[in-house]
């Protein structure tokens, strides 16, 4: 067990350092089923050791999480490549969740910026340059996974990126309405 854990880590390591791709990952509904906890744990630990997080943090959690897997099987399905969703879907929660311990405390720290923009008080200048290129690399791990996932144009598979984000969003509200302005 220790072996496979440790193989998958590799390879996961391998694809965020882009020398690989969803296509060296088992696929396995037992290993997604653990990958998909085992991110959603990371988040929640990490949501949990936050002081300033969002106080709905748990319900944006599980949202995300729904509607990425249902958006990877509907795009796969409508792709007719249903036999690449296990695969995509590892990568994207295993990639994922080794960002996760950093970015998310980065976001909480900014937040209070972002939230209540005040031109006399700069965020650290730092800390949003260190996010930002955490941010895009995520962001172009995940563009090469879809990618190689979906045999699209790097564009498309952004597109997908962000639309599945938009849906994630959208899903959110819908169900639980847009929180109102704090004064």
């Amino acid at each position: 067990m220790l072996v496979n854990l440790r193989a998958l880590l590799v390879r996961l390591i391998d694809i965020v350092l882009l020398r690989g791709g969803p296509e060296q990952l088992p696929a396995s509904p037992g290993l997604l089923g653990v990958v998909v906890a085992v991110n959603v744990a990371v988040s929640a630990l990490v949501y949990a050791l936050i002081p300033n997080a969002p106080h709905n943090w748990q319900m944006q959690l599980v949202v995300g999480t729904v509607v990425s897997l249902l958006g990877f099987r509907a795009a796969f399905s409508l792709a007719n490549k249903p036999e690449r969703f296990l695969q995509t879907s590892v990568a994207m929660f295993g990639t994922t969740t080794l960002f996760i311990p950093a970015l998310i405390p980065m976001i909480a720290t900014l937040l209070p910026y972002i939230e209540k923009p005040n031109p006399a008080v700069n965020p650290p200048a730092a800390l949003s340059l260190l996010a930002a290129v955490l941010g895009i690399w995520l962001l172009i791990v995940q563009v090469r996974i879809v990618r190689a996932a979906f045999e699209w144009h790097w564009i498309a598979a952004i597109i997908f990126i962000f639309g599945l984000n938009f849906a994630s969003a959208l899903v959110y509200g819908m169900l639980f309405g847009i929180p109102p302005n704090p004064v």
